[in-house]
């Protein structure tokens, strides 16, 4: 499957998912030449180019009717989160973490599916708590 990297979304998580998902392709807007085409455009665009779905963090283009529809018609599933509450390294581990721990069960539901479907992939918990515990080793 052919995936298009919103130009929203870091391309920091593109060799993650290109490593770990090798048959499918995963491409991004400042690739494909696509960085600031208005979102109606760029949906049709895309799948004109042969992609599946689009991963973006733009969750108005679910509300907004015009783009709404423009997936409908195109057929482009929509693969989405909302942007970590978090800035540097923290904020592009959380995205890459969440997109490939999403990323089997995307495509296990991708090729069960017709027509364009929405999939909201959610982050991971931030707070160093919610991921490790420390202990000190003791002899």
């Amino acid at each position: 499957m052919k995936f298009f990297l919103d130009e929203n979304e870091t391309p920091a998580i593109l060799p993650p998912l290109r490593t770990v998902f090798f048959d499918h392709e995963f491409r991004s807007a400042f690739e494909e030449d696509l960085s600031g085409v208005l979102d109606p455009d760029l949906i049709r665009e895309v799948s004109n180019r042969g992609f599946d779905a689009i991963m973006t963090q733009d969750r108005n283009q679910l509300s907004n009717r015009v783009e709404r529809e423009a997936f409908i018609q195109s057929g482009l599933h929509w693969i989405g989160h909302s942007q970590p509450d978090a800035g540097g390294l923290v904020y592009i581990v959380n995205s890459a973490a969440s997109y490939l721990s999403a990323m089997p069960h995307i495509l296990e539901e991708m090729s069960t599916v017709t027509g364009a479907h929405s999939f909201h992939v959610r982050n991971l918990p931030l707070q160093k708590g919610q991921r490790i515990r420390v202990n000190r080793l003791k002899s």
